[in-house]
């Protein structure tokens, strides 16, 4: 009886150890989340709070969702108040074309949500529902610069690395009229080195490597590119198109009563 006692209690503290890492993972992405809703809430009210970080997990979870597609180990999204969300990719991409499907599935979802948004405060005549689109769109825009570690710069890998060039000039240009913002800064940065491998001399095993990764058929170089600057478009155009639209006071943003959102 003893005996049978202790292999029961074993089987089943290895079942909660089995369990601990995902109930880690439950911990550290859902306690990011709602820490940055927390965080968001005090400066913008709850409401918006709620909203802008539901956009930020659905773009996080296009890419989850095109990296598993691809065989691909990625981690939940964990979030930064500031600084936005990111997943973790455990296994790198073969090719270019593998990279720039899981960049562009975060745009590609997220864009969706806020035209999802847009179409719901157009419905039911909430401005917060048409400001969140409002940053849906332009959150998404901005990860399609082609530039270091965004969204843009791992697609355009698969249509032509040379345009990390005119990305960075573009950063610049962002950081020339708003040097006072942190995130760009680090994005610019951290933009750098993979701006300087253009340059760099390929030889040796690296330079094989390298030739690999970037061998991709026309028909895929092509449909990337299609994807991408249309994508853009859709973007921009939802944008204008939510500034038809009024938009919610700071009352709104505060939870402060203005109709039931």
């Amino acid at each position: 009886m003893i005996g049978l006692a202790v292999f029961q209690f074993g089987a089943k503290l290895k079942l909660l150890l089995g369990l601990f890492p995902k109930v880690l993972v439950i911990l550290k992405s859902g306690g990011s989340m709602v820490f940055t809703i927390a965080v968001y809430g005090a400066f913008w009210g709850w409401k918006y709070a709620l909203g802008f970080v539901l956009l930020l997990l659905v773009h996080e979870c296009g890419h989850l969702v095109a990296a598993r597609q691809f065989g691909l180990n990625a981690s939940a999204p964990v979030f930064i108040p500031f600084m936005g969300a990111f997943i973790l990719l455990r296994d790198q991409p073969q090719n270019a074309w593998v990279e720039a499907w899981v960049g562009i599935g975060g745009p590609l979802l997220g864009a969706a949500a806020a035209a999802f948004c847009h179409g719901l405060g157009v419905w039911w005549h909430q401005p917060l529902l048409i400001a969140l689109a409002w940053t849906g769109y332009w959150l998404n825009l901005f990860n399609l610069i082609p530039v270091g570690q965004l969204d843009g710069g791992r697609i355009v890998t698969a249509i032509s690395p040379w345009l990390w060039v005119p990305g960075v000039g573009i950063l610049g240009w962002l950081l020339w009229r708003q040097p006072q913002h942190l995130i760009l800064w680090l994005v610019f940065l951290s933009a750098l080195p993979r701006l300087f491998s253009l340059f760099r001399r390929r030889t040796g095993e690296w330079a094989v490597e390298m030739t690999r990764f970037y061998e991709i058929s026309s028909l895929q170089r092509w449909t990337m590119a299609a994807l991408y600057f249309a994508l853009i478009g859709v973007l921009v155009v939802g944008m204008q198109r939510t500034e038809r639209h009024p938009k919610p006071s700071r009352a709104l943003y505060s939870g402060v009563s203005e109709g039931p959102l």
